[in-house]
Parts: structure tokens; C-alpha cells; sequence
């Protein structure tokens, strides 16, 4: 009885990958709104109700696949321990504008598109991906300023839109590279109003 319920986790664990991998690749063939339950079936061989008792949505699913890409290590923009907290921010903020030059950037620019006109998407993206992003980021900050390296009056919420707006705008907008040498700018900007020494 153990091996048969074993057996059924490790296919339904497949099963799920496979969803998750149609979807994304259908988002980077045709984009988010072309991509369909409908497509996500069709691609892999299943019924649309096995999709929809896993997701209650495309943009759940879609957010799903894209949250495992983040966390299968090919891909993902941690900060790294250093010998000060704002080193490594900077190199955080270098790991995600080299994310955002990638395949990782063409999704993120396609779904902040759709999420204009998908309130579903829109909720899932805040939740899964902006929210937590921000959290870990007030709290690495929160430690820069208790180790004194940037100044203790600072508004955490401001400093995170000062780092990050910027590389948000040049991905959507295609204004500008998001190299190196802009990273280090925006972060040696930043740090002349910021820092505590």
C-alpha cells in the first residue's frame, strides 16, 4: 500500500512539472495572454480538469512555474553574505539586472504586462513575487543600518523604490541597458544620499 501511494506521488509530482513546463515555455512562445488552460492541455496530453484541480487559473499556474524556475538554482537573485551588508546589495542588484537581461527578464517584462489587464496576475504577482521581494530586502536593510552603514533615519520602503524602481523601468521600457557599470552607478547614486559614513 506505502509503494502504491509512492508511486502515485512521484507521478503526480511529474505530472506537475510537466504542467508547470508547458506553461512557462507556452508564456515565452506566444506570451501570457495567448497562453491558455486550454494550450497547457493540449501541449502536454491532459484534461483541463486535471489542470484546474491543481490551479485555479492560468496566472496561478503561470506563477507557480515561474516561482519553481526561481527556486530550481537557474535562476534567482539572492543576497549573498559579504564583508559589508551593502556589498551585498550591490552584488544582489548586479545578479538581478544579469536576471533581467536574460529569458528570466523577458517573463517578468511579459507578466507585468498582462498583469495590467489581468487582476488575477496582477494579485499573484504582488504575493508571489513583489511582497516577499521586498521583505527580504527591508530586512537586509534593516541590518545595513544596524551595522552602520547606512544612516539610521532612512524610510526602508523608499530606499527599496530608490534600488529598484530604476531597473523595473529600464526592463519595461527599453530605455537602456541594465549592465554592470549601470548597476553601479544607480547603487553609488544612491549610496552618496544614503550612506551613513
Amino acid at each position: 500500500m506505502a509503494q502504491a501511494t509512492r508511486a502515485k506521488h512521484v507521478r503526480g509530482g511529474r505530472l506537475h512539472k510537466a504542467l508547470m513546463k508547458a506553461a512557462l515555455e507556452s508564456v515565452f512562445d506566444v506570451g501570457f495572454r495567448a497562453t491558455s488552460i486550454e494550450s497547457i492541455a493540449t501541449k502536454t496530453g491532459m484534461a483541463k480538469t486535471t489542470i484546474y484541480r491543481r490551479w485555479p487559473n492560468k496566472a496561478a499556474l503561470v506563477m507557480d512555474a515561474f516561482m519553481a524556475r526561481l527556486s530550481s538554482g537557474t535562476s534567482g537573485t539572492p543576497f549573498l553574505p559579504a564583508e559589508k551588508v551593502t556589498d551585498s546589495i550591490k552584488h544582489q542588484m548586479r545578479l538581478m539586472a544579469k536576471a533581467f537581461r536574460g529569458k528570466d527578464g523577458a517573463l517578468i517584462k511579459s507578466l507585468l504586462a498582462e498583469a495590467q489587464f489581468d487582476p488575477e496576475l496582477a494579485m499573484a504577482f504582488r504575493e508571489r513575487w513583489t511582497l516577499p521581494r521586498r521583505k527580504i530586502a527591508s530586512e537586509v536593510l534593516h541590518e545595513a543600518i544596524r551595522r552602520g552603514e547606512l544612516l539610521p533615519g532612512i524610510d526602508i520602503e523608499t530606499t527599496i523604490d530608490l534600488l529598484y524602481a530604476p531597473m523595473y523601468y529600464r526592463l519595461q521600457m527599453g530605455i537602456g541597458p541594465l549592465s554592470e557599470a549601470y548597476i553601479d552607478g544607480l547603487f553609488h547614486h544612491a549610496m552618496q544620499g544614503l550612506a551613513c559614513c
